[in-house]
């Protein structure tokens, strides 16, 4: 019987890119899970899955109850040498300790990384607080190397570090002059000087701007827009710039000297929605009324603020927006090693809440 030439079947198209891939060493040890593998293909599950049984026969893939399917082929990647799977997050706050917005993106980009066959591994250390953290980091880069690093609230030194060894690292947060790494941050330069504009627009002079102490490259973009909104309109504006050391009582003694002036300041904007929430109820037990009294801008925005009586006038992220801007670039850097050292600011917009007037 004559033969007629057969159209190759998705399954074994499938396979054989699957093939190619994992011989480029494209992943660690362990394959990315069903669905990033589906999207990535664009074909059905059924497929997909007949597809791996195929690549398990041919010995590279083994498949454990309950686990991911990890690659068997010995000596992948360039040079021979298996990528690795982790990537780190470095971060002085522990995870209990993160506001809601942090962990939204965390959770997000720990699932996106998984789907990939990544796992996220998070190192918690005052380091980045430290004016020299280079044995520290050594010592942590060797024991944990890593595909990819993710910079959250890091200092100056600390990312310096990275930058000059040309680390495959993401900042999360604003970079300081100079540095050459990838970055990822809202907008608080722009923000500070649209909340300036407004407490001028409602009649305040005299304004005040509460930031922690040692502030990162955030924190410093947020004062210069402060001040620039403050400078912009050419009236006669008194602005202040009051640091407090993160702790609840630190918070209320720097709103006590500020009430206790000659000239009070009438309009405050606060830097994290923590202290945000600190100094709306300390005025409110001191009696101060909001905003007849002073009026109060919140820099940052989070889950909790929804529920606050008054309502709290804000500076709010998209924070879906946020993660997969974040998941997107961290992922790219895992894979490849590389991604674009540009500077990506995400506008947040202005939420007008009852403690604005």
């Amino acid at each position: 019987m004559k033969k007629l030439p057969q159209r190759l079947s998705l399954v074994s198209q499938a396979a054989d890119i699957l093939r190619e891939q994992l011989v480029a060493g494209l992943w660690g040890d362990v394959l990315p899970g069903e669905r990033a593998l589906c999207a990535r293909l664009q074909v059905s599950r059924p497929t997909l899955r007949a597809a791996l049984e195929a690549l398990r026969r041919e010995g590279w893939l083994e498949v454990s109850q309950g686990r991911r399917r990890r690659i068997r082929q010995p000596e992948r990647g360039r040079r021979g040498v298996p990528r690795s799977t982790r990537v780190g997050l470095l971060t002085p706050v522990p995870l209990h300790r993160m506001p809601p917005f942090t962990m939204f993106w965390v959770d997000e980009l720990r699932e996106r990384l998984g789907d990939e066959g990544f796992e996220l591994a998070l190192h918690v250390s005052h380091a980045p607080g430290l004016a020299r953290p280079e044995r520290w980091l050594q010592r942590l880069t060797a024991e944990a190397p890593s595909a990819a690093w993710v910079l959250f609230r890091t200092s100056e030194p600390l990312q310096q570090w990275f930058d000059a060894r040309g680390l495959p690292a993401v900042i999360i947060g604003s970079r300081f002059p100079g540095i050459g790494l990838p970055s990822v941050d809202v907008d608080y330069r722009a923000a500070c000087r649209h909340a300036a504009g407004v407490f001028l627009a409602r009649g305040h002079r005299r304004i005040a701007l509460l930031l922690p102490e040692g502030g990162g490259a955030g924190d410093q973009a947020s004062e210069a827009g402060f001040m620039e909104g403050c400078r912009g309109t050419g009236r006669d504006a008194v602005a202040t710039v009051v640091r407090h050391d993160e702790s609840v009582a630190g918070v209320c003694r720097r709103l006590d000297s500020l009430l206790a002036a000659a000239e009070p300041a009438t309009a405050l904007l606060v830097a994290r929605s923590a202290h945000a929430l600190t100094a709306l109820s300390h005025l409110q037990r001191r009696g101060v009324r909001l905003p007849q009294d002073v009026s109060l801008i919140s820099r940052d925005d989070d889950a909790f603020l929804d529920v606050v009586v008054p309502s709290v006038a804000r500076y709010a992220c998209d924070a879906a927006a946020f993660a997969r801007r974040v998941s997107r670039i961290v992922l790219q850097l895992a894979r490849t090693g590389s991604v674009p050292t540009r500077q990506t600011l995400m506008m947040p917009s202005f939420v007008k809440g009852e403690t604005a007037g």
